[in-house]
């Protein structure tokens, strides 16, 4: 069956890279919690320094541990000592986005259903609720499906679908990506996101006629609120609470 344990790093890392782990475990942690994990096949990753932080593999997300998470080189070389194995042509996605955004400092993946299902659509995420203009406004991409992910040589194409503005990728017949300067952004475009496929999923199924779509002059003011929302004071921010949240379930993302 496999021992998942391993011993703490904190102490013997750098705080700045420690606090990384933890974040970064984290949001390991709120993938299944959330409901968007599949087995141990959607990524997470995390820039520390000059290198990257990617989970072990064969562990499921909910065991990973700030210890646990191996520490990698752009080229996906493993640098840190570990008894688990990296699948390196996994890295590839991630490496895209890591390596084309310098502010891609934390980048989810994932192939939740809802989300997967609305990539399927031809006309991909509707302007037809709050989430999705928010989503639009906040910079949303697409890229078309090309096949398994896990090829070098389609790390430039991604790269150009991301751009150098865009903070999510619909991957269109696959899943999604997002990326964030902290953790907290990450996981809040993912849930966005989510919560906007969702929305859109439910208007569907429900629908006897036409879906109402939010006029464009609307859809631009989103990026104005977007700006007053960064502003803030942080009151808002439920990021500490979903951290509080993760300790209260299992404190051992923390080890």
């Amino acid at each position: 069956m496999g021992d998942t344990a391993y011993p703490s790093l904190k102490g013997k890392v750098s705080e700045d890279e420690w606090n990384i782990r933890v974040q970064t475990a984290a949001l390991f942690r709120l993938i299944p919690f959330m409901g968007w994990d599949d087995l141990s096949l959607q990524l997470v990753s995390a820039r520390a320094g000059d290198h990257f932080l990617v989970g072990p593999s064969g562990v499921l997300f909910e065991e990973v541990t700030a210890s646990s998470l191996i520490k990698i080189n752009l080229e996906g070389d493993v640098i840190s000592e570990s008894p688990f194995g990296v699948v390196q042509n996994a890295w590839y996605p991630m490496r895209a986005v890591h390596e084309a955004r310098p502010d891609a400092n934390f980048v989810i993946h994932s192939h939740d259903d809802i989300i997967a299902a609305v990539a399927c659509n031809a006309e991909g995420l509707l302007p037809i609720s709050q989430p999705a203009a928010f989503a639009i406004a906040d910079g949303l991409a697409y890229h078309d499906y090309e096949g398994v992910e896990t090829y070098e040589e389609r790390t430039p194409s991604l790269q150009r679908s991301l751009g150098a503005t865009n903070n999510a990728v619909i991957l269109r017949n696959h899943g999604l990506l997002t990326l964030g300067y902290e953790a907290k952004h990450a996981f809040m475009r993912h849930y966005n996101i989510w919560k906007a496929c969702h929305i859109q999923l439910l208007a569907n199924s429900a629908k006897h006629g036409e879906l109402i779509r939010l006029p464009q002059p609307l859809l631009d003011a989103f990026g104005n609120e977007l700006m007053r929302l960064g502003q803030g004071d942080g009151t808002m921010d439920p990021w500490p609470g979903l951290l509080r949240k993760l300790a209260r379930l299992d404190p051992s993302f923390m080890d």
